[in-house]
């Protein structure tokens, strides 16, 4: 995952002059320490004046340790999976913690209604939630004989009231996460 910052020095922008770059994050520390050196200036206070992630990325966050996170998770982590997970989270901190307990839930749900001829939505994603094993509404797997008269968007709306689950688009394609075990 990479996350584009607008940085600027908090003095300069408080004097009204705009020095701020771009930067593309995760990079090396080496690169970090220079690039923020020359915008923002040795010792000085930064503000991150916009963000491709705003929802991810306060004004004030400390631009080494996010940095330094999104080299970790790129390490351990897919791009892909970053990405649908940085979609169900409020916060940066919310997003790390959810990889550290990594209590999550990630279903494709094109690949797995491949060759339907149920149109996407609330309906389809209840379908795909039956058929991967996560329909706990009912106690018993429902008989293929009764499939025909299940609301299956009733089930999808249950299922992410009751179990959190909610629909994802990342690059055209619609996964099914849950955080809530």
């Amino acid at each position: 995952m990479t996350i584009d910052i607008y940085l600027s020095s908090l003095s300069e922008y408080t004097n009204g002059n705009d020095n701020g770059e771009w930067l593309t994050l995760p990079m090396s520390n080496e690169e970090l320490t220079d690039n923020f050196n020359g915008i923002v200036g040795k010792g000085k206070e930064w503000i991150i004046l916009d963000s491709s992630e705003p929802s991810l990325v306060s004004e004030y966050e400390d631009v080494f340790s996010l940095n330094d996170f999104l080299l970790e998770v790129s390490k351990e982590f897919q791009r892909e999976e970053i990405s649908i997970l940085s979609k169900v989270v409020d916060t940066l901190e919310d997003l790390k913690e959810l990889f550290e307990s990594g209590n999550y839930t990630v279903i494709n749900a094109d690949e797995v209604s491949d060759g339907w001829t149920i149109t996407c939505g609330d309906e389809c994603w209840g379908m795909v939630l039956n058929e991967c094993g996560y329909n706990n509404l009912f106690s018993q797997p429902i008989p293929e004989e009764m499939i025909d008269y299940i609301n299956f968007e009733q089930v999808w709306r249950d299922l992410s009231i009751n179990d959190g689950w909610q629909s994802v688009t990342v690059n055209d394609v619609t996964y099914l996460v849950t955080t809530k075990f």
